[in-house]
Protein backbone atom coordinates (compact mmCIF):
# COMPACT_ATOMS: atom_id res chain seq x y z
CA UNK A 1 0.00 0.00 0.00
CA UNK A 2 2.42 2.72 1.03
CA UNK A 3 5.38 3.38 -1.91
CA UNK A 4 9.21 3.30 -1.35
CA UNK A 5 10.63 5.85 0.47
CA UNK A 6 10.67 8.46 2.71
CA UNK A 7 7.46 9.17 4.91
CA UNK A 8 6.83 12.32 7.03
CA UNK A 9 4.30 12.12 9.64
CA UNK A 10 2.61 14.01 11.98
CA UNK A 11 0.10 13.43 14.84
CA UNK A 12 -0.68 13.33 18.70
CA UNK A 13 -0.64 10.29 20.94
CA UNK A 14 -3.77 10.54 23.96
CA UNK A 15 -3.39 8.83 27.00
CA UNK A 16 -7.26 7.37 28.82
CA UNK A 17 -8.24 10.17 31.23
CA UNK A 18 -6.59 12.97 29.58
CA UNK A 19 -7.74 15.91 27.83
CA UNK A 20 -5.03 17.27 25.52
CA UNK A 21 -2.56 15.22 23.24
CA UNK A 22 0.79 14.66 23.25
CA UNK A 23 2.17 15.81 19.15
CA UNK A 24 4.76 12.90 17.85
CA UNK A 25 6.44 13.27 14.71
CA UNK A 26 7.78 10.38 12.40
CA UNK A 27 9.69 9.26 10.27
CA UNK A 28 9.60 5.79 8.06
CA UNK A 29 11.79 4.59 5.47
CA UNK A 30 9.63 1.77 3.40
CA UNK A 31 11.49 -0.38 1.45
CA UNK A 32 9.36 -3.10 -0.09
CA UNK A 33 10.19 -7.03 -1.65
CA UNK A 34 8.75 -9.35 -3.43
CA UNK A 35 5.99 -10.47 -0.66
CA UNK A 36 7.81 -8.71 2.46
CA UNK A 37 8.37 -5.00 3.27
CA UNK A 38 10.86 -3.76 5.80
CA UNK A 39 10.13 -0.14 7.27
CA UNK A 40 12.63 1.53 9.77
CA UNK A 41 12.42 4.68 10.93
CA UNK A 42 12.33 6.89 14.28
CA UNK A 43 9.31 8.03 16.21
CA UNK A 44 9.42 11.19 18.33
CA UNK A 45 6.74 12.63 21.22
CA UNK A 46 7.17 16.17 22.15
CA UNK A 47 9.20 15.96 25.31
CA UNK A 48 10.34 12.76 25.20
CA UNK A 49 13.56 10.65 23.61
CA UNK A 50 13.45 10.02 19.87
CA UNK A 51 12.85 6.16 19.54
CA UNK A 52 14.01 4.34 16.74
CA UNK A 53 11.81 1.26 15.29
CA UNK A 54 11.87 -1.41 12.59
CA UNK A 55 9.16 -3.51 11.57
CA UNK A 56 9.33 -6.34 8.54
CA UNK A 57 5.69 -7.30 7.10
CA UNK A 58 5.95 -10.46 4.91
CA UNK A 59 3.19 -12.36 3.48
CA UNK A 60 1.98 -16.27 5.08
CA UNK A 61 0.45 -18.82 4.34
CA UNK A 62 -3.00 -17.97 5.45
CA UNK A 63 -3.29 -15.05 2.91
CA UNK A 64 -2.63 -12.17 6.06
CA UNK A 65 1.47 -10.46 6.64
CA UNK A 66 3.08 -12.00 9.77
CA UNK A 67 4.75 -9.03 11.27
CA UNK A 68 8.38 -8.59 13.93
CA UNK A 69 8.92 -5.21 15.09
CA UNK A 70 11.22 -3.44 17.73
CA UNK A 71 11.02 -0.14 19.25
CA UNK A 72 13.67 0.63 21.64
CA UNK A 73 14.15 -2.11 23.43
CA UNK A 74 10.89 -3.51 22.63
CA UNK A 75 10.41 -6.39 20.68
CA UNK A 76 7.20 -7.19 19.15
CA UNK A 77 5.01 -9.77 16.48
CA UNK A 78 1.73 -9.71 15.24
CA UNK A 79 -0.17 -10.84 12.12
CA UNK A 80 -2.39 -7.72 9.91
CA UNK A 81 -5.02 -8.21 6.80
CA UNK A 82 -3.73 -5.47 4.28
CA UNK A 83 -4.66 -6.39 0.68
CA UNK A 84 -7.52 -4.31 1.34
CA UNK A 85 -9.46 -1.53 3.61
CA UNK A 86 -9.72 -1.66 6.28
CA UNK A 87 -6.06 -2.71 6.85
CA UNK A 88 -5.55 -3.94 10.18
CA UNK A 89 -2.58 -5.08 12.48
CA UNK A 90 -2.39 -6.52 15.79
CA UNK A 91 0.87 -6.86 17.52
CA UNK A 92 1.90 -8.17 20.86
CA UNK A 93 5.11 -8.80 23.20
CA UNK A 94 6.25 -12.31 24.45
CA UNK A 95 4.77 -11.60 27.92
CA UNK A 96 1.65 -10.66 26.30
CA UNK A 97 1.03 -7.14 28.59
CA UNK A 98 1.40 -5.32 25.67
CA UNK A 99 -0.70 -5.03 22.89
CA UNK A 100 -0.78 -2.37 19.89
CA UNK A 101 -3.88 -2.00 17.16
CA UNK A 102 -3.28 0.07 14.25
CA UNK A 103 -5.37 0.78 11.10
CA UNK A 104 -3.97 2.39 7.99
CA UNK A 105 -6.24 4.01 5.24
CA UNK A 106 -5.80 6.70 2.65
CA UNK A 107 -6.35 10.16 3.27
CA UNK A 108 -7.04 13.40 1.25
CA UNK A 109 -3.50 15.00 -1.05
CA UNK A 110 -1.91 11.56 -1.46
CA UNK A 111 -1.16 10.54 1.86
CA UNK A 112 -2.24 7.94 4.49
CA UNK A 113 -3.74 7.77 8.27
CA UNK A 114 -2.74 5.65 10.48
CA UNK A 115 -4.63 5.44 13.85
CA UNK A 116 -4.57 2.32 16.78
CA UNK A 117 -4.74 1.78 20.42
CA UNK A 118 -1.66 0.51 22.47
CA UNK A 119 -2.63 -1.08 26.09
CA UNK A 120 0.57 -1.81 28.19
CA UNK A 121 -0.46 -3.11 31.56
CA UNK A 122 -3.34 -1.01 32.57
CA UNK A 123 -2.60 2.33 30.71
CA UNK A 124 -4.29 2.76 27.70
CA UNK A 125 -2.75 4.97 24.72
CA UNK A 126 -4.68 5.96 21.16
CA UNK A 127 -2.61 7.66 18.92
CA UNK A 128 -3.19 9.01 14.92
CA UNK A 129 -0.69 10.23 12.50
CA UNK A 130 -0.65 11.62 8.85
CA UNK A 131 1.42 10.48 6.39
CA UNK A 132 3.09 12.52 3.78
CA UNK A 133 5.51 10.75 0.99
CA UNK A 134 8.51 13.32 1.07
CA UNK A 135 9.29 14.63 -2.09
CA UNK A 136 13.34 13.99 -3.58
CA UNK A 137 14.32 17.44 -5.32
CA UNK A 138 15.74 16.99 -8.58
CA UNK A 139 18.65 19.55 -9.29
CA UNK A 140 21.22 20.65 -11.90
CA UNK A 141 22.58 22.06 -14.51
CA UNK A 142 19.98 21.95 -17.09
CA UNK A 143 17.94 19.08 -15.32
CA UNK A 144 13.84 18.99 -15.54
CA UNK A 145 12.15 16.76 -13.68
CA UNK A 146 8.69 15.62 -14.64
CA UNK A 147 8.17 13.43 -11.64
CA UNK A 148 4.46 14.27 -10.79
CA UNK A 149 4.84 15.99 -7.18
CA UNK A 150 2.07 15.13 -4.66
CA UNK A 151 0.13 18.00 -2.91
CA UNK A 152 1.17 18.67 0.73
Amino acid sequence: MLDAGLWLGKGTLLAAGRSLGQSVECEVRVEPEDGAATLTGTWVAEGQVPVEFSMRFARNEEGTWTLGAMAGGLRLQGTAKLDSPPNLALLWNDAGNLHLTAALFAIGGGGYGCRGFVRDGERVQTWEIAFRLKQEVVRGPNVVSLHRRRPR
